[in-house]
């Protein structure tokens, strides 16, 4: 027995000292553990706006962009009524955007670092703009529990409600646009921050704009609400020029397919100069009013922008036709300048404006009802003058600006309908938003597609459908959440989705 316990004894010690260093001599110097939160910020800022052109194009392009009639997809028209292809934005979002942010919030939050709380601050703002977009689109979706796989072993998360999803996307933004807002807040993210370079006050405006934003959208289910986080962001400072517009900057490149490209301009050029037109609705609204922005946005397909050439295709049109007098995308690429490094924005500063009026026309905040039409023209100003970020020559003048707002004077009895028109052209690129606002607002006012007939029953969708992935890996939460959103189609309503 002793000489037994002597041994294990000696193994003891042995194994003891051998593995006396052990994880030190194991581990890889050059291999980190985790990442700089500022690498994580610029990858979870490119995805946000898209991972490759191929998914953009398709819920963005395709169906969102459609659905509102900005374009008409000639090879796709039957796409818009039809239940796949939707499942790409939904994907792509959680599997890179939403696990890397929420990653990069959990780091964060466990930091010691001096910057980290207001660094924070600002990666809590992103996640609001990437949650914000996806339920925007989808409904009742993993939220609470989304992300959580690695970090508290979730892999199968419920799916919130869209309400409760609200509630916690505006209680996050005041928390963070409160901590910006602290005397001597920096952030160390620098240039790491594609959106603003670590500008505290402009997130700070841009939580404040995207407040509003979520404000606005609660206006036919709780007005009251919507009135008092509309009230509370416009006092916590909203952007006050396209200075503060947030938006992305890409590379130059023909051969990225993403994320470091336009994903639009790949969306655009992919598709040649047949497949992707302007619609017959956006177009006519435009050009009865003598619009400067059809030379802007539209091209033929010889790459001509003169505005009498013109003219929209009628989305119940699937032919190619007279394919010049057929209008493309010219600011993105089409058959006029190839912009792969165009910007992509998610919030304007024009928008913000036509909130403002908004806001000031329903509950007489924001100056009141005399600033109305102060607010509406001060949007339509900003929406003809941001784009010029494109660059390439893309200008359009204080002079056409004028006579466009003459010509088209504010008519306060049409005030809603007006502002949200408006809103329809300046969003244009942003399908999420387009299509969001539309159905928000009712403006303006489309007519579906024949095909519509007998697919949707003659209605335009409301939603994107869940992906068959989540039916699949995640059937029993699609299941609860199809049950307490009252369905799981393309006409399914969304909780603040009652107009």
């Amino acid at each position: 027995m002793k000489k037994t316990l002597i041994l294990l004894v000696i193994a003891a010690l042995t194994f003891g000292a051998c593995d006396k260093g052990f994880e030190e001599i194991n581990t890889n110097p050059t291999k980190p553990t985790q990442l700089d939160p500022s690498t994580k910020l610029t990858f979870v800022q490119l995805y946000t706006g898209g991972s490759s052109y191929v998914a953009t194009l398709f819920y963005n392009v395709i169906h969102l962009m459609q659905n509102v009639q900005q374009l008409n997809a000639t090879s796709y028209v039957s796409f818009l009524y039809k239940e796949g292809n939707t499942n790409q934005f939904f994907e792509e979002q959680f599997s890179n955007t939403v696990k890397n942010v929420v990653d990069l919030e959990a780091q964060l939050s466990a930091s010691e670092e001096p910057n980290a709380a207001t660094d924070l601050a600002i990666v809590k703002i992103q996640r609001v703009l990437i949650f914000s977009r996806i339920t925007d689109a989808y409904g009742d979706i993993p939220y609470s529990e989304a992300g959580k796989g690695f970090l508290e072993g979730i892999r199968f998360p419920k799916y919130d409600k869209q309400s409760d999803i609200y509630a916690d996307m505006l209680l996050t933004l005041e928390t963070a646009a409160a901590t910006l807002g602290q005397g001597g807040a920096t952030s160390s993210f620098g240039a790491a921050d594609l959106m603003y370079g670590g500008d505290v006050l402009k997130w700070k405006k841009f939580a404040n704009s995207l407040m509003l934003r979520l404000a606005m959208r609660m206006v036919n289910v709780d007005d009251a609400g919507a009135k008092a986080w509309a009230t509370k962001a416009i006092a916590g400072g909203v952007m006050v020029s396209n200075e503060d517009i947030a938006y992305l900057k890409y590379e130059n490149s023909a051969n990225d397919a993403g994320p470091n490209v336009n994903p639009l301009t790949k969306s655009f050029t992919s598709r040649g100069s047949t497949q992707l037109k302007i619609s017959k609705p956006f177009m006519d609204f435009m050009k009865t009013k003598g619009d400067p922005r059809v030379s802007v946005l539209c091209s033929t397909v010889d790459g001509d922008t003169d505005f009498a050439l013109q003219t929209g295709q009628d989305i119940d049109d699937p032919a190619r036709g007279n394919a010049n007098s057929k209008p493309n995308i010219n600011i993105f690429g089409g058959s006029g300048v190839i912009i792969y490094d165009a910007p992509l924005f998610f919030q304007t500063y024009a928008e913000v404006e036509l909130m403002l009026a908004e806001a000031a026309e329903r509950w007489g905040i924001a100056g009141g009802s005399t600033a109305v039409k102060t607010h509406y023209e001060d949007g339509v100003t900003a929406a003809m003058q941001y784009l010029s970020l494109y660059g390439h020559g893309v200008e359009i003048t204080t002079a056409q600006i004028d006579d466009y707002l003459a010509a088209n004077p504010f008519v306060p009895s049409e005030a809603l309908k007006m502002i949200n028109e408006q809103y329809w052209v300046a969003t244009f690129g942003n399908g999420v938003e387009s299509f969001s606002n539309w159905k928000r607002s009712g403006y303006p006012v489309l007519v579906p597609a024949s095909v519509a007939t007998l697919l949707t029953g003659g209605e335009i969708p409301r939603r994107l459908p869940y992906p068959g992935s989540e039916k699949l890996n995640n059937p029993e939460a699609v299941e609860a959440a199809t049950i307490q959103q009252g369905g799981d189609d393309l006409l399914t309503r969304m909780w603040w989705d009652v107009n």
